[in-house]
């Protein structure tokens, strides 16, 4: 009988610490969750103003992943504390499917951070920039491209795509438009001003490229991206064995 007595209070003290563990664990869910979600919001806000020159989707589908992993996160922290707390197996299995779903997706944003940011970057930009920046450039119905080229050779104090001299030799703008007096956008001027960019020295416009300063900008969210989506994943792989543990010590208590 106190043999009986000792197992059975040995099963329910690891019912107990298993219960403990994954309620600490939920917590870290949480904070997790609403920190995956923040980011994957900062990180499309930060890169609005440049969407524009993007033609990759690759990019902004690794932060929205990350969104709707960190709603995903939020929602169902609930559903893991309810089947621990309750001891309810049916819930422990729906909490551990939705880890299972959100850790596929944070190996999904991780992979394609990675292997976007080192096999395609590049030449996706150089293409993209040439198409959009500098073919689009002033161009009716182009508004929101001519936008984002102003404020991103503003803020990376750049010129054209490899460097000032492409907007001469391939926009249609410069080469043969309105501006073919002009070398370049105002935009491109030191200190700008209407007309600044009719004269091309360095010391009147940037003659640096905006190629490889924005490739270093997108590779330094990608890497975070990356980074939390591979992290997370490894914090849901926690959480998965401690639902698998403790829905099988619930089901040894009833048996």
């Amino acid at each position: 009988m106190a043999e009986y007595k000792s197992a059975k209070e040995k099963k329910s003290n690891t019912l107990g610490c298993l219960k403990v563990l994954l309620l600490i664990f939920n917590f870290l869910f949480w904070c997790s969750g609403a920190a995956v979600l923040w980011l994957g919001i900062w990180i499309l806000q930060t890169k609005t103003k440049y969407v524009a020159l993007l033609n990759s989707a690759t990019y902004p589908a690794c932060a929205w992943i990350l969104i709707v992993a960190g709603v995903i996160i939020c929602i169902i922290g609930f559903v893991g504390c309810c089947g621990a707390i309750r001891e309810n197996k049916t819930c422990l299995i729906v909490y551990f499917v939705f880890l299972l779903i959100i850790f596929l997706l944070e190996i999904i944003a991780g992979i394609l951070a990675y292997v976007y940011q080192d096999q395609w970057l590049r030449g996706e930009l150089k293409g993209g920039l040439n198409s959009t920046m500098i073919m689009q450039y002033m161009a009716k119905g182009s508004e929101g491209i001519t936008r984002a080229t102003d404020v991103l050779q503003q803020d990376f104090r750049c010129c054209g795509v490899l460097n000032w001299r492409d907007w001469k030799a391939n926009s249609p703008y410069f080469k043969t438009g309105p501006a073919k007096n002009m070398t370049a956008p105002n935009s491109c001027c030191i200190s700008p001003s209407d007309g600044c960019a009719a004269r091309d020295h360095p010391s009147n416009i940037y003659h640096v490229g905006c190629l490889d300063a924005i490739e270093s900008y997108i590779r330094t969210y990608l890497f975070i991206i990356g980074a939390v989506g591979i992290s997370m994943a490894c914090l849901m792989f926690i959480g998965m064995i401690l639902t698998c543990c403790l829905h099988s010590a619930i089901r040894r208590s009833e048996s």
